[in-house]
């Protein structure tokens, strides 16, 4: 039939290499295993030492190499030298994953504004330059780059007594875009995932609520909630040369919650 001959697309990460901020915990921490498993060497970021050295520990010992940073996103040039030890340990950034990221939950008419600009400044701000610094070493390389914001279901739909996550995530969704018109050029791609409900350290005890466990569920089409590991394997696809078709997409790893 005269078919072309394809090439096999892998998942392998070999040879590259990956930053993910807020990596030490819940989806972080997955990602920053899966990607590790796959052969990328992991620098593991957050804002304490001590938990970014034991991640960085566990990477090893499974063969691996991994280093771990300590970083607020909040400060642009504690994200600047985030890349820039990277870049010195490792000589180089593939894969830059801007995950850290945090709510307050109140209703839009008592929330301060003090609690509005950190909300922002963690999910929004620090998405920004932490991409910016990340893209930048990637132009330099000359040879193309990953650049992964996690956003949230929250960003794509709006959910009560938590607007200022919902903005911030939102900011985060549309800003990929025009990373990956800025950057296409580069070879660089800007990917946004929307995680959807998992249960992490930080709302495991709500979630264990049966009413509001019961309520999130009937908002999903699969009627159940998602794993760390998945989100952390739609991350390792948009790592990889599996995704360099996509960039400015959104990937709604979410169990179908904005299906409606």
């Amino acid at each position: 039939m005269g078919n072309e001959k394809l090439t096999m697309p892998t998942f392998d990460l070999t040879g590259k290499v990956a930053i993910v901020t807020g990596g030490t915990k819940g989806l972080g921490y997955g990602m920053s295993m899966v990607l590790s498993h796959f052969g990328a060497d992991v620098v593991v970021s957050s804002r304490n030492q001590a938990d970014c050295d034991e991640v960085a520990e566990e990477i090893k010992k499974t063969g691996k190499k991994a280093l771990g940073v300590q970083c607020d996103v909040i400060v642009k040039e504690e994200l600047d030298e985030l890349v820039k030890k990277t870049v010195e340990e490792f000589g180089r950034v593939d894969i830059m994953v801007n995950n850290a990221g945090m709510g307050i939950t109140k209703k839009v008419i008592e929330m301060s504004e003090d609690e509005w600009d950190t909300v922002l400044d963690t999910n929004l701000k620090g998405v920004f330059f932490g991409a910016a610094a990340a893209a930048k070493e990637m132009i330099k390389q000359g040879d193309g780059g990953r650049i992964i914001n996690i956003s949230s279901a929250g960003g794509l739909v709006g959910t009560k007594n938590i607007a200022a996550y919902c903005a911030s995530k939102a900011g985060v969704v549309s800003l990929s875009k025009t990373m990956a018109m800025e950057w296409g050029r580069y070879g660089i791609t800007a990917n946004t995932v929307c995680p959807g409900y998992v249960p992490t350290s930080i709302n495991k005890k709500p979630l264990e609520i049966p009413k509001v466990r019961d309520q999130i569920l009937s908002k999903t089409a699969l009627k159940r909630l998602g794993t760390i590991e998945e989100i952390a394997a739609v991350v390792t696809f948009l790592a990889s040369d599996a995704s360099s078709i996509m960039t400015g997409a959104i990937v709604a790893a979410d169990m179908g919650t904005t299906c409606n």
